[in-house]
């Protein structure tokens, strides 16, 4: 992703109120060092954690997790539906656009974001997923595992 990606993420899990654990990749900015300003830290203090790698499948595993933003690669969604977890979707390339398409499209259970990512959409659907109903009905499709 770009530096500006990032902040449009970034600024919309800020804004978004929620608690989240967001894993940044040294390699996740194109050419560049993946930065967050010191706003974004004291705004997220307290409900954020970030780190550059973690046990993806243990952490969506975890009874806490209410939501994953993924680029929909398919070992993601696998993990994701096998979990229980909805899903926010950001496809770029290869089959992720497809995955993203039967996900949010005919399964129900993840909702796209927009290729300009906007950090009100992004606070708008974490909103949605992690309290809205649209988030409720996906949580009650996968209890089911579609």
């Amino acid at each position: 992703m770009t530096p500006e990606q990032l902040m449009e993420f970034g600024c919309g899990l800020a804004n978004s109120k929620v608690s989240f654990f967001w894993v940044i990749r040294p390699d996740l900015v194109v050419g560049k060092s993946a930065i967050l300003p010191p706003e974004f830290v004291d705004e997220t203090k307290g409900r954020s954690l970030i780190a550059s790698w973690c046990p993806q499948e243990l952490v969506l595993n975890h009874p806490s997790v209410g939501g994953f933003l993924t680029h929909s690669g398919w070992n993601s969604t696998l993990e994701s539906v096998s979990a229980g977890v909805p899903m926010l979707c950001w496809p770029l390339f290869s089959d992720q656009p497809t995955n993203c398409h039967y996900t949010c499209k005919k399964w129900g259970i993840g909702m796209e974001i927009n290729n300009d990512v906007k950090r009100d959409d992004v606070e708008k659907l974490v909103r949605e997923l992690m309290e809205g109903e649209k988030g409720r009905r996906m949580k009650n499709m996968l209890a089911y595992r579609l």
